[in-house]
């Protein structure tokens, strides 16, 4: 596969500001679409195109609202092949209640098929390209995820500093990673990252390119903040600080 375009349709975190819409990422290859959680961003798809054309996927790191939010706008969306919604393990009944009524629009009424899949981390699974996912750190059970697509991306947000963003960050041509905190922010047990320990985490995992995204919208509060704190606090110029509707090809 090639021509891999990433496009960040959302990088907030906690809730939509000025700054952007809470947190949403659209990867387009030439066989397939995945997107990476549904916060609010995710509506932005029917801006950019009437129809996904390919087999999509959409997978959910954890429930947070932040990253579920945008299930409400998926009667703006047309899948022509259909939408797997990806969830972690145990959380499929939970899915399926808040995709309904009184929320909103019930699955059997979307204008396309849907199916929900639970992912089990460490498992293999069965699907069309190679993935693997793991527990991050964090209040509640999140999922970090590893995909080949020809090329390595790896997604990795809502997490303090474990093991496993590591793991599936090693030799990734890509990780998408969150950048909550602020610098003066790290502490023992903190439960999102600041600039340094994301760069440090993605230093060590040998990365080739890395984007920040998921900036708490209370405490990076102007996109030019976020230029200015994570600039001077990152060892490594090159990692790309996120902002909405960046596009990032691979």
């Amino acid at each position: 596969m090639s021509n891999i375009t990433c496009t960040l349709l959302g990088t907030n975190g906690w809730y939509s500001s000025e700054t952007g819409c809470t947190l949403s990422i659209l990867i387009e290859t030439t066989d397939y679409t995945i997107i990476l959680d549904a916060g609010e961003g995710i509506h932005k798809i029917a801006d950019i195109k009437d129809e996904i054309s390919t087999p999509a996927w959409l997978f959910l790191s954890h429930l947070h609202i932040d990253h579920i939010s945008g299930l409400h706008t998926l009667a703006r969306l047309s899948f022509r092949q259909g939408l797997t919604i990806c969830v972690p393990q145990g959380t499929k009944e939970l899915v399926t209640a808040f995709i309904d009524k009184p929320y909103t629009v019930p699955l059997a009424e979307l204008p396309y098929s849907v199916t929900i899949q639970e992912v089990v981390p460490e498992e293999q699974m069965l699907f069309p390209f190679p993935i693997t996912a793991g527990w991050l750190f964090h209040s509640q059970p999140v999922l970090g995820y590893r995909f080949d697509l020809g090329k390595i991306i790896t997604f990795c947000t809502d997490t303090g500093p474990c093991d496993m963003i590591g793991s599936l960050a090693q030799d990734a041509d890509l990780c998408i990673i969150e950048c909550s905190n602020l610098p003066n922010m790290e502490k023992e047990g903190a439960l999102h990252l600041t600039p340094r320990e994301a760069g440090e985490c993605t230093l060590a995992a040998r990365v080739k390119q890395v984007v920040l995204v998921h900036f708490s919208a209370n405490l990076y509060t102007t996109r030019e903040m976020r230029e200015d704190v994570v600039t001077s606090s990152l060892q490594d110029p090159d990692i790309i600080i996120g902002q909405d509707d960046m596009i990032i090809t691979l």
